[in-house]
Order: structure tokens, then C-alpha cells, then sequence
């Protein structure tokens, strides 16, 4: 099958993308327990898994362009392909809906995280105010107290 690469891809690309929606998943609890550790280990667990999703873009794209090549094709399109090779699109065309409902997936899955992660940050910038008061109208160096304020939190943090 001359789309066999460009499937094999595909469909590594659907595995590390469903990896990837089981870990977003995990990520509401680290969320809400503050685990400050494992949401870091996860930050660089993400950074990994865009890399490899990059590298295996670049492998599909080379993959399709080959393939495409190989089969006279003029245009790299799933109809194209398919009629040149309907069962090596047909699969093409199965493991690229897989990717998109995964992709829509894990989409939402990062829209929650962010909004947990910001209430989270919220919650941390509330309990730091709250045992390192801000002055109510001037600081020792006689400083506006909102003016200051940015400088005492970020000193401390």
C-alpha cells in the first residue's frame, strides 16, 4: 500500500493525541488540589507532546507528498488519493476523523484547565494578600500602597 506511511502516522498522531485527553483529564484534580509539583511535571509533559505532535505533522506531510508522488496525484487530496488507492484513503480517511474529534477534545479539555488554572492562581494571589497585607493608604517610603503593592507580591514570590 503505497499510503501506508502516511496511515502509520496518522494514526500515531491519533495515539498521542488521545494520550494527551486522558492527561487533560488528570489535570482537573492537580488543578484543585494545588499539586504545584505533578501540574509542573505536566507543563513539561505537554511541551514534550507538542514537539512530537510537530515532528509527526512534518512525517504525515512528507508521508502524503511521497505518496501523492508515487501515485501520479496532482493534488494532495483524500479524493485524489482515493481514487488512485481507495483503501489506503479510506483508512487516511478514518485515523483524520479520529484526529479531529480528538483534537476537538482535547481543545475543550485545555479551555476547562485554563479556566481552572486562573481560579486557581486567583485563589493562591488571595491567600498571599491575605498574610502579607497591603498597606491601606501609603507604604514606609510613603509610596501609594496600590503602587507599591505589585512590587511587595512580586518580591515575595
Amino acid at each position: 500500500m503505497v499510503l501506508g506511511e502516511a496511515v502509520r502516522a496518522a494514526l500515531e498522531l491519533r495515539d498521542a493525541l488521545a494520550t494527551a485527553v486522558e492527561a487533560a483529564r488528570g489535570e482537573r484534580d492537580l488543578f484543585r488540589s494545588l499539586d504545584a509539583r505533578r501540574l509542573l511535571e505536566r507543563a513539561s509533559a505537554r511541551a514534550e507532546f507538542q514537539a512530537r505532535v510537530a515532528r509527526l505533522e512534518e512525517r504525515l506531510r512528507g508521508a502524503l507528498a511521497a505518496a501523492a508522488s508515487r501515485l501520479g496525484v496532482a493534488e494532495v487530496t483524500l479524493s485524489g488519493l482515493g481514487e488512485a488507492e481507495p483503501e489506503g484513503a479510506s483508512a487516511l480517511s478514518r485515523a483524520f476523523g479520529e484526529i479531529r474529534s480528538l483534537s476537538a477534545a482535547l481543545g475543550e479539555l485545555d479551555r476547562l484547565n485554563h479556566f481552572l488554572a486562573a481560579r486557581a492562581l486567583r485563589v493562591v494571589r488571595g491567600y498571599v494578600e491575605a498574610i502579607a497585607p497591603v498597606p491601606a493608604a501609603y507604604d514606609r517610603r510613603g509610596l501609594r500602597a496600590l503602587a507599591s503593592s505589585s512590587a511587595v507580591l512580586s518580591s515575595r514570590v
